[in-house]
């Protein structure tokens, strides 16, 4: 059950955007006020405020998807080089990767692509960003390649708002998703829509599920059986099943619905003006919503690395924290787990650099949950990951997957621990790597 007691806020003094977790677990949070906050989780109430320069970041923010790489990436709909990336160390310089002089980005997700073969993965990453003022999803690969990016034009009048990715069971097939949005300013566009682009098309075909040509789509999201998406006039959360080609709405009423996420016990968040609401992933209906402590009204949303929930509230300058409560004694419980699904070299030798360790799964009700922040763990005495770390956070990806850094095995002759799990608050996922002389 909600309960507005699991709350807490915490004053920004500017006005949020978006949530994600970065390294070591800290919290960043885009504003439009040229800035970006940092924020210890275990200290929320100590935010550090850090400025970007020319840039307000206004269309997300998300943690640079390769390991060793200690950066976010943001976007902004501002036009002249939407696609920002900090390091988050140091003097916390910033990059900005320029598109076209007009350009803009409405969002920044992640694709994440398995290059290798049967029983042998190469995994890559992509940023996928949505572009309204020419008309693209654009395709940036991490690590950047000198700035260069591919574009998939949507060839559709409509204002791109969010865009989502969608993979086979093979983990190289993409199907690609967009919103949309009609605008009476220059350059006018005149379509509301969800559009698909199905593997080895370039053509985008729009889905027909809005209730009416004036439902207005805003943010997406998408697993492996379904895409939700939220939606004003009226205000709904869709729910579109992949293989059936049915959909399935839970209306808001008057609550107007922002971003949304999927959670670790088979449950749907949204954030609304009205507060956080509740969604059964597989079996949608009215769900339940808890009310913010000081009002306002959510916007962002992002899980946390121990299972908290954290969302920005605009009106209020505040970042929020809700801890979900578990379910009612007796209750079923859907709480998800994290398991494995590939090991790579078992025994290294002593200096060895083990490129692919493990690949983790998240999966909660049988289920994998994409964007759950996995924590990766490595006991030993000399063994530590490709950056010297012995922990990191790593974001599951449209698969509900993370793959394990890199481990470097070091100088001694151990048996190393690797494990892999939510934080503090669920067992991890297991295994070890011994590390011989010879």
């Amino acid at each position: 059950m909600a309960d507005i007691a699991s709350i807490q806020e915490f004053s920004l003094n500017k006005t949020p955007h978006s949530v994600a977790v970065g390294n070591q677990r800290y919290l960043w949070i885009t504003t439009s006020n040229k800035a970006v906050i940092k924020i210890n989780p275990n200290d929320p109430s100590s935010a550090q405020s850090i400025a970007t320069g020319e840039y307000n970041e206004t269309a997300g923010v998300m943690k640079d998807p390769v390991s060793e790489n200690r950066r976010i990436w943001m976007a902004s709909p501002a036009p002249r080089d939407p696609i920002l990336m900090m390091e988050t160390y140091g003097n916390y310089p910033v990059t900005a990767n320029p598109l076209e002089p007009d350009a803009r980005a409405e969002s920044i997700k992640l694709r994440t692509t398995d290059k290798g073969s049967e029983g042998v993965p190469n995994i890559s990453y992509s940023l996928l960003f949505a572009e309204p003022q020419h008309s693209y999803i654009g395709i940036f690969p991490v690590p950047a390649q000198g700035g260069s990016y591919d574009k998939m034009p949507i060839g559709r009048s409509t204002w791109l708002w969010d865009v989502a990715v969608t993979t086979a069971a093979d983990k190289k097939t993409h199907t690609y998703w967009a919103t949309g949005q009609k605008q009476t300013t220059t350059p006018t566009r005149n379509e509301n829509g969800l559009y698909r682009r199905s593997p080895g098309q370039t053509a985008w075909e729009r889905v027909e599920i809005l209730d009416n040509p004036e439902q207005k789509p805003f943010y997406i999201i998408a697993d492996t059986e379904a895409v939700w998406l939220t939606a004003t006039g009226p205000n709904q959360v869709i729910r579109y099943d992949i293989a059936e080609g049915t959909t399935r709405t839970v209306a808001l009423g008057d609550a107007v619905p922002q971003q949304l996420v999927f959670y670790t016990n088979d449950k749907v968040w949204v954030a609304s003006n009205k507060g956080l609401h509740e969604i059964d992933r597989h079996q949608p209906g009215p769900g339940a919503m808890v009310n913010l402590p000081n009002g306002g009204g959510a916007k962002g949303l992002c899980v946390g690395t121990n299972g908290e929930l954290w969302y920005t509230n605009p009106v209020n300058k505040t970042l929020g924290r809700y801890s979900v409560p578990p379910p009612p004694y007796g209750g079923a419980s859907l709480v998800g787990r994290t398991q494995i699904v590939y090991q790579g070299e078992s025994v290294a030798r002593m200096k060895d650099h083990v490129a692919q360790p493990l690949i983790a799964e998240y999966v909660s009700n049988g289920h994998p949950v994409p964007g759950i922040p996995l924590t990766c763990r490595i006991e030993a005495d000399g063994a530590t990951f490709d950056d010297g770390s012995k922990e990191r956070v790593i974001l599951t990806d449209q698969l509900g997957q993370v793959a394990v850094p890199p481990v470097s095995a070091g100088l001694i002759e151990e048996v190393a621990v690797l494990s892999v799990g939510l934080g503090n608050t669920e067992p991890h996922a297991t295994t070890t790597l011994r590390i011989t002389q010879d």
